[in-house]
Protein backbone atom coordinates (compact mmCIF):
# COMPACT_ATOMS: atom_id res chain seq x y z
CA UNK A 1 0.00 0.00 0.00
CA UNK A 2 1.35 3.38 -1.11
CA UNK A 3 2.29 6.13 1.56
CA UNK A 4 -0.27 8.97 1.75
CA UNK A 5 1.11 12.81 1.49
CA UNK A 6 0.76 13.16 5.42
CA UNK A 7 2.65 9.80 5.86
CA UNK A 8 5.82 10.78 3.37
CA UNK A 9 5.76 14.44 5.30
CA UNK A 10 5.63 12.59 8.74
CA UNK A 11 8.52 10.80 7.89
CA UNK A 12 10.80 14.01 6.47
CA UNK A 13 10.54 15.91 9.56
CA UNK A 14 11.12 12.57 11.56
CA UNK A 15 14.01 11.13 9.76
CA UNK A 16 16.83 13.73 11.40
CA UNK A 17 15.81 11.56 14.73
CA UNK A 18 17.46 8.63 12.96
CA UNK A 19 20.19 10.47 11.69
CA UNK A 20 21.26 11.48 15.16
CA UNK A 21 20.11 8.25 16.67
CA UNK A 22 19.84 5.90 14.71
CA UNK A 23 22.10 3.30 16.09
CA UNK A 24 20.53 3.74 19.53
CA UNK A 25 17.14 2.80 17.84
CA UNK A 26 18.71 -0.23 16.13
CA UNK A 27 20.53 -1.48 18.89
CA UNK A 28 16.79 -1.25 21.04
CA UNK A 29 15.86 -3.23 17.87
CA UNK A 30 18.11 -6.20 18.41
CA UNK A 31 17.71 -6.02 22.39
CA UNK A 32 14.08 -6.56 22.60
CA UNK A 33 13.91 -8.89 19.64
CA UNK A 34 16.50 -11.19 20.47
CA UNK A 35 15.12 -11.37 24.30
CA UNK A 36 11.86 -12.14 22.86
CA UNK A 37 13.13 -14.14 19.95
CA UNK A 38 16.05 -16.14 21.16
CA UNK A 39 15.64 -18.44 17.87
CA UNK A 40 16.65 -15.28 15.38
CA UNK A 41 20.04 -15.54 17.03
CA UNK A 42 21.05 -17.88 14.76
CA UNK A 43 20.91 -16.07 11.69
CA UNK A 44 22.91 -13.16 13.06
CA UNK A 45 26.55 -12.88 13.26
CA UNK A 46 27.13 -12.56 17.22
CA UNK A 47 30.59 -10.72 16.65
CA UNK A 48 28.87 -8.14 14.25
CA UNK A 49 26.29 -7.35 16.99
CA UNK A 50 29.09 -7.36 20.17
CA UNK A 51 30.96 -4.42 18.25
CA UNK A 52 28.18 -2.49 17.05
CA UNK A 53 28.79 -2.93 12.76
CA UNK A 54 25.36 -4.57 12.76
CA UNK A 55 22.90 -2.33 14.39
CA UNK A 56 24.94 0.26 12.61
CA UNK A 57 24.30 -1.08 9.60
CA UNK A 58 20.68 -1.36 9.80
CA UNK A 59 20.83 2.42 11.04
CA UNK A 60 21.97 3.24 7.94
CA UNK A 61 19.83 1.00 5.88
CA UNK A 62 16.69 2.40 7.51
CA UNK A 63 17.32 5.82 7.18
CA UNK A 64 18.72 5.74 3.91
CA UNK A 65 15.32 3.70 3.09
CA UNK A 66 13.37 6.19 4.48
CA UNK A 67 15.32 9.51 2.34
CA UNK A 68 14.98 7.66 -0.94
CA UNK A 69 11.43 6.54 -0.44
CA UNK A 70 9.93 7.92 -3.52
CA UNK A 71 12.56 6.35 -5.65
CA UNK A 72 14.10 3.52 -3.85
CA UNK A 73 15.14 1.89 -7.27
CA UNK A 74 18.60 3.83 -6.71
CA UNK A 75 19.25 2.48 -3.70
CA UNK A 76 19.05 -1.23 -5.79
CA UNK A 77 22.86 -1.92 -5.61
CA UNK A 78 22.64 -1.54 -1.59
CA UNK A 79 19.47 -3.47 -1.67
CA UNK A 80 21.20 -6.49 -3.48
CA UNK A 81 23.82 -6.74 -1.13
CA UNK A 82 22.18 -6.94 1.74
CA UNK A 83 19.18 -9.69 -0.02
CA UNK A 84 22.40 -11.69 -0.95
CA UNK A 85 23.84 -11.54 2.61
CA UNK A 86 19.72 -12.31 3.66
CA UNK A 87 19.64 -15.58 0.93
CA UNK A 88 22.89 -16.77 2.48
CA UNK A 89 21.94 -16.65 6.38
CA UNK A 90 18.65 -17.98 5.14
CA UNK A 91 16.58 -14.88 6.38
CA UNK A 92 12.50 -15.71 5.27
CA UNK A 93 9.67 -13.66 4.85
CA UNK A 94 8.37 -14.37 8.39
CA UNK A 95 11.44 -12.99 9.57
CA UNK A 96 10.69 -9.53 8.03
CA UNK A 97 7.69 -8.65 10.22
CA UNK A 98 9.21 -8.99 13.79
CA UNK A 99 11.77 -7.02 12.98
CA UNK A 100 9.07 -3.70 12.05
CA UNK A 101 7.04 -4.48 14.86
CA UNK A 102 10.61 -3.84 17.25
CA UNK A 103 11.53 -0.80 15.12
CA UNK A 104 8.00 0.23 15.70
CA UNK A 105 8.58 -0.66 19.67
CA UNK A 106 12.04 0.89 19.49
CA UNK A 107 11.19 4.22 17.86
CA UNK A 108 8.56 4.43 20.74
CA UNK A 109 10.98 3.82 23.80
CA UNK A 110 13.72 6.20 22.24
CA UNK A 111 10.53 8.69 22.43
CA UNK A 112 9.97 7.80 25.51
CA UNK A 113 6.94 5.98 25.19
CA UNK A 114 5.20 9.08 24.25
CA UNK A 115 5.45 8.52 20.25
CA UNK A 116 2.48 9.61 18.38
CA UNK A 117 0.74 6.92 16.64
CA UNK A 118 0.35 9.13 13.41
CA UNK A 119 4.82 8.78 13.36
CA UNK A 120 4.53 5.12 14.40
CA UNK A 121 1.95 3.75 11.70
CA UNK A 122 3.84 6.69 9.21
CA UNK A 123 7.31 4.38 9.70
CA UNK A 124 5.46 1.31 10.34
CA UNK A 125 4.33 2.00 6.85
CA UNK A 126 7.00 2.54 5.20
CA UNK A 127 9.23 -0.32 6.57
CA UNK A 128 6.38 -2.78 5.01
CA UNK A 129 6.75 -1.30 1.80
CA UNK A 130 11.03 -1.77 1.99
CA UNK A 131 10.44 -5.29 3.51
CA UNK A 132 7.99 -6.75 0.65
CA UNK A 133 10.87 -5.46 -1.77
CA UNK A 134 13.28 -7.86 0.24
CA UNK A 135 11.20 -10.53 0.21
CA UNK A 136 10.63 -10.67 -3.47
CA UNK A 137 14.40 -10.24 -4.37
CA UNK A 138 15.13 -12.79 -2.17
CA UNK A 139 12.20 -15.24 -3.16
CA UNK A 140 13.69 -14.93 -6.53
CA UNK A 141 17.35 -15.86 -4.99
CA UNK A 142 16.22 -18.90 -3.17
CA UNK A 143 14.14 -20.22 -5.90
CA UNK A 144 16.97 -20.45 -8.63
CA UNK A 145 18.65 -22.31 -6.10
CA UNK A 146 16.21 -25.00 -6.44
CA UNK A 147 14.48 -27.45 -4.42
CA UNK A 148 14.37 -26.58 -0.82
CA UNK A 149 17.20 -28.74 0.01
CA UNK A 150 19.42 -26.36 -1.99
CA UNK A 151 18.18 -23.09 0.04
CA UNK A 152 19.36 -24.03 3.18
CA UNK A 153 22.27 -25.11 5.30
CA UNK A 154 23.58 -28.44 3.26
CA UNK A 155 26.48 -30.77 4.70
CA UNK A 156 29.94 -30.89 3.57
CA UNK A 157 33.40 -32.32 4.61
CA UNK A 158 36.59 -30.34 5.47
CA UNK A 159 38.65 -32.96 3.13
CA UNK A 160 41.81 -30.59 3.15
CA UNK A 161 43.08 -27.89 5.94
CA UNK A 162 46.65 -26.45 5.42
CA UNK A 163 47.65 -23.49 7.36
CA UNK A 164 49.38 -21.28 4.92
CA UNK A 165 50.77 -18.29 6.34
CA UNK A 166 51.23 -16.77 10.21
CA UNK A 167 48.42 -15.84 11.52
CA UNK A 168 47.31 -18.91 11.99
CA UNK A 169 45.99 -18.29 8.31
CA UNK A 170 44.27 -21.71 7.16
CA UNK A 171 42.78 -22.89 3.77
CA UNK A 172 40.26 -25.11 3.96
CA UNK A 173 38.55 -27.76 0.98
CA UNK A 174 35.27 -28.49 1.23
CA UNK A 175 33.51 -31.20 -0.21
CA UNK A 176 29.90 -31.71 -0.47
CA UNK A 177 28.87 -34.70 1.47
CA UNK A 178 25.44 -35.52 0.04
CA UNK A 179 26.35 -36.23 -3.39
CA UNK A 180 24.39 -33.18 -4.54
CA UNK A 181 25.51 -30.83 -6.95
CA UNK A 182 28.28 -27.77 -6.85
CA UNK A 183 26.93 -24.79 -7.76
CA UNK A 184 28.40 -22.37 -9.67
CA UNK A 185 29.76 -19.05 -8.61
CA UNK A 186 31.80 -16.34 -9.73
CA UNK A 187 35.15 -14.77 -8.15
CA UNK A 188 34.29 -12.19 -5.46
CA UNK A 189 31.63 -14.02 -4.32
CA UNK A 190 31.15 -15.93 -0.61
CA UNK A 191 30.06 -19.06 1.07
CA UNK A 192 28.31 -18.84 4.68
CA UNK A 193 30.01 -21.68 7.23
CA UNK A 194 27.45 -22.52 10.48
CA UNK A 195 28.63 -24.30 13.25
CA UNK A 196 27.25 -25.17 16.43
CA UNK A 197 29.43 -23.91 20.00
CA UNK A 198 27.48 -24.20 23.01
CA UNK A 199 24.01 -25.22 22.22
CA UNK A 200 23.68 -22.10 19.62
CA UNK A 201 24.79 -21.80 15.74
CA UNK A 202 27.05 -19.02 15.01
CA UNK A 203 27.84 -18.08 11.26
CA UNK A 204 30.11 -16.16 9.29
CA UNK A 205 30.96 -15.21 5.50
CA UNK A 206 33.63 -16.50 3.80
CA UNK A 207 35.33 -15.42 0.36
CA UNK A 208 36.01 -18.50 -2.28
CA UNK A 209 39.20 -18.39 -3.09
CA UNK A 210 39.56 -20.06 -6.37
CA UNK A 211 37.53 -20.37 -9.36
CA UNK A 212 35.20 -22.67 -9.69
CA UNK A 213 35.91 -26.20 -10.59
CA UNK A 214 33.12 -27.89 -10.05
CA UNK A 215 33.99 -29.95 -7.64
CA UNK A 216 35.20 -28.39 -3.89
CA UNK A 217 34.86 -24.99 -2.47
CA UNK A 218 37.78 -23.27 -0.95
CA UNK A 219 38.16 -20.51 1.53
CA UNK A 220 41.35 -18.97 3.89
CA UNK A 221 40.23 -18.72 7.55
CA UNK A 222 42.22 -16.35 9.91
CA UNK A 223 42.32 -16.01 13.28
CA UNK A 224 42.62 -12.73 14.91
CA UNK A 225 43.95 -13.65 18.36
CA UNK A 226 44.45 -9.70 19.24
CA UNK A 227 41.32 -8.42 18.11
CA UNK A 228 38.06 -8.36 21.08
CA UNK A 229 35.55 -9.43 20.31
CA UNK A 230 37.34 -12.74 18.84
CA UNK A 231 35.46 -14.43 15.65
CA UNK A 232 33.71 -17.15 16.87
CA UNK A 233 33.37 -19.25 13.26
CA UNK A 234 36.89 -18.65 12.57
CA UNK A 235 38.24 -19.83 16.07
CA UNK A 236 36.24 -22.61 16.24
CA UNK A 237 37.10 -23.73 12.61
CA UNK A 238 41.21 -23.18 13.34
CA UNK A 239 41.66 -24.76 16.91
CA UNK A 240 38.92 -27.48 16.93
CA UNK A 241 38.09 -28.86 13.20
CA UNK A 242 40.35 -31.32 11.35
CA UNK A 243 40.34 -33.26 7.98
CA UNK A 244 37.21 -35.45 7.91
CA UNK A 245 34.99 -33.31 10.06
CA UNK A 246 31.33 -32.15 9.06
CA UNK A 247 30.12 -28.88 8.36
CA UNK A 248 27.21 -27.23 6.73
CA UNK A 249 27.17 -24.47 4.65
CA UNK A 250 24.75 -22.22 2.22
CA UNK A 251 25.37 -21.87 -1.28
CA UNK A 252 27.52 -18.82 -3.04
CA UNK A 253 26.27 -15.76 -2.76
CA UNK A 254 27.56 -11.87 -3.54
CA UNK A 255 27.59 -9.45 -5.73
CA UNK A 256 31.15 -8.47 -5.45
CA UNK A 257 32.71 -9.07 -8.89
CA UNK A 258 35.22 -8.38 -11.61
CA UNK A 259 34.87 -5.13 -13.60
CA UNK A 260 33.59 -6.55 -17.05
CA UNK A 261 36.43 -4.70 -19.74
CA UNK A 262 38.21 -3.22 -17.39
CA UNK A 263 41.24 -1.79 -19.21
CA UNK A 264 43.61 -2.11 -15.62
CA UNK A 265 42.63 -4.02 -12.77
CA UNK A 266 44.43 -2.95 -9.64
CA UNK A 267 43.70 -4.84 -6.54
CA UNK A 268 44.90 -3.57 -3.25
CA UNK A 269 44.55 -6.05 0.13
CA UNK A 270 45.53 -5.11 3.88
CA UNK A 271 46.31 -8.64 5.35
CA UNK A 272 43.49 -11.03 4.99
CA UNK A 273 41.75 -8.54 2.12
CA UNK A 274 43.61 -11.24 -0.18
CA UNK A 275 41.23 -13.87 0.37
CA UNK A 276 38.76 -11.76 -1.18
CA UNK A 277 40.79 -11.36 -4.37
CA UNK A 278 42.70 -14.17 -5.04
CA UNK A 279 39.88 -16.01 -6.96
CA UNK A 280 39.36 -12.85 -9.10
CA UNK A 281 43.13 -12.74 -9.84
CA UNK A 282 43.42 -16.62 -10.72
CA UNK A 283 40.18 -15.97 -12.75
CA UNK A 284 41.82 -13.09 -14.99
CA UNK A 285 44.76 -15.22 -15.37
CA UNK A 286 43.10 -17.78 -16.58
CA UNK A 287 41.10 -15.24 -19.35
CA UNK A 288 44.93 -14.74 -20.39
CA UNK A 289 44.83 -10.36 -18.35
CA UNK A 290 47.36 -11.17 -16.29
CA UNK A 291 49.52 -8.62 -17.93
CA UNK A 292 46.28 -6.18 -17.25
CA UNK A 293 46.14 -7.35 -13.68
CA UNK A 294 48.56 -5.63 -10.60
CA UNK A 295 47.89 -6.35 -7.04
CA UNK A 296 49.33 -4.35 -3.91
CA UNK A 297 49.73 -6.61 -1.37
CA UNK A 298 50.24 -4.84 2.40
CA UNK A 299 51.00 -6.71 5.41
CA UNK A 300 53.34 -6.45 8.70
CA UNK A 301 55.91 -9.05 7.90
CA UNK A 302 56.32 -11.35 4.65
CA UNK A 303 55.41 -14.57 6.76
CA UNK A 304 51.78 -12.96 7.51
CA UNK A 305 51.08 -12.67 3.40
CA UNK A 306 48.74 -15.34 2.03
CA UNK A 307 49.12 -16.93 -1.46
CA UNK A 308 52.75 -14.99 -2.22
CA UNK A 309 53.97 -17.81 -4.25
CA UNK A 310 50.76 -18.41 -5.97
CA UNK A 311 50.75 -14.51 -6.93
CA UNK A 312 54.51 -14.18 -8.15
CA UNK A 313 54.11 -17.05 -10.55
CA UNK A 314 51.15 -15.50 -12.26
CA UNK A 315 51.65 -11.98 -11.71
CA UNK A 316 54.37 -10.11 -14.07
CA UNK A 317 57.46 -9.17 -11.74
CA UNK A 318 56.52 -5.56 -11.56
CA UNK A 319 52.50 -6.26 -10.83
CA UNK A 320 52.60 -8.08 -7.74
CA UNK A 321 53.66 -5.40 -4.82
CA UNK A 322 54.19 -7.14 -1.13
CA UNK A 323 54.66 -3.91 0.96
CA UNK A 324 56.17 -3.87 4.33
CA UNK A 325 57.17 -0.72 4.83
CA UNK A 326 53.61 1.06 5.92
CA UNK A 327 51.84 4.00 4.51
CA UNK A 328 54.34 5.79 2.43
CA UNK A 329 55.18 3.16 0.26
CA UNK A 330 51.82 2.33 -0.88
CA UNK A 331 50.95 6.32 -1.41
CA UNK A 332 54.00 5.88 -4.00
CA UNK A 333 52.92 2.58 -4.90
CA UNK A 334 49.73 3.97 -5.89
CA UNK A 335 50.85 7.29 -7.47
CA UNK A 336 52.59 5.20 -9.81
CA UNK A 337 50.26 2.35 -10.54
CA UNK A 338 46.88 4.33 -11.14
CA UNK A 339 45.82 5.41 -14.59
CA UNK A 340 43.01 7.07 -15.83
CA UNK A 341 41.31 4.05 -16.77
CA UNK A 342 42.06 1.99 -13.14
CA UNK A 343 39.45 -0.20 -11.66
CA UNK A 344 40.32 -0.85 -8.02
CA UNK A 345 39.03 -3.15 -5.94
CA UNK A 346 40.05 -2.88 -1.78
CA UNK A 347 39.41 -5.19 0.86
CA UNK A 348 40.83 -4.76 4.68
CA UNK A 349 40.44 -3.08 7.90
CA UNK A 350 37.80 -0.01 7.56
CA UNK A 351 40.79 2.05 8.70
CA UNK A 352 42.83 0.35 5.87
CA UNK A 353 40.53 0.96 3.50
CA UNK A 354 39.81 4.77 4.78
CA UNK A 355 43.53 5.71 3.90
CA UNK A 356 43.76 3.62 0.84
CA UNK A 357 40.55 5.55 -0.88
CA UNK A 358 42.49 9.10 0.53
CA UNK A 359 45.31 8.03 -1.66
CA UNK A 360 43.22 7.40 -4.49
CA UNK A 361 41.77 10.64 -4.38
CA UNK A 362 44.83 12.28 -4.41
CA UNK A 363 45.50 10.35 -7.84
CA UNK A 364 42.35 11.74 -9.02
CA UNK A 365 40.35 8.51 -8.94
CA UNK A 366 36.99 8.80 -9.53
CA UNK A 367 34.51 7.10 -6.54
CA UNK A 368 32.84 5.15 -9.74
CA UNK A 369 36.10 3.17 -10.65
CA UNK A 370 37.00 1.99 -6.73
CA UNK A 371 35.08 -1.46 -5.44
CA UNK A 372 35.17 -2.01 -1.71
CA UNK A 373 34.55 -5.43 -0.09
CA UNK A 374 34.30 -5.49 3.62
CA UNK A 375 34.28 -8.33 6.18
CA UNK A 376 32.15 -6.36 8.16
CA UNK A 377 28.59 -5.09 7.42
CA UNK A 378 29.08 -3.22 4.09
CA UNK A 379 26.60 -0.39 4.62
CA UNK A 380 28.30 -0.25 8.50
CA UNK A 381 30.83 1.34 6.30
CA UNK A 382 28.89 4.36 4.93
CA UNK A 383 30.32 7.75 5.93
CA UNK A 384 28.00 10.83 7.16
CA UNK A 385 24.87 9.36 6.89
CA UNK A 386 23.69 7.54 10.21
CA UNK A 387 25.77 9.21 13.51
CA UNK A 388 27.79 5.97 14.91
CA UNK A 389 27.33 6.32 18.35
CA UNK A 390 24.67 4.29 21.19
CA UNK A 391 24.68 3.26 24.75
CA UNK A 392 22.41 0.57 24.21
CA UNK A 393 24.32 -2.75 23.93
CA UNK A 394 22.31 -5.62 21.57
CA UNK A 395 23.84 -8.78 23.88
Amino acid sequence: MPLSDEQKQILKTTSPIFRENGKEITSIIYKHMFAAHPELLNIFNRTNQKNGTQPFALANTVYLAIENIDHLDTLLPQILLIAHKHRASTVQPEHYPIVGKYLIIAIDEFLGGMGDPSILNAWSAAYNIVASIFINIEKKMYSELGDKTEQGFIPFSIIKKETIAVGPTVSFTLERRDGGKIHDYHAGQYITLRIKKDGLYHIRHYSLIEPFDGKTYSIVVKQEKDHEPKGIVSTELIEKYKEGDPVTLSLPAGTYALIKDAKHHLFIAGGIGISVFSAMILELHKQGKSDITTLIHCVPTEEQAAFTDQMRKILPKNQYHLLLQGKRLLQETLAKTVMAKTQVYICGSPTFMNKVEEYLAQCGLPPSQIHIEAFQPSLSLLKDVVKNQSCTKTL
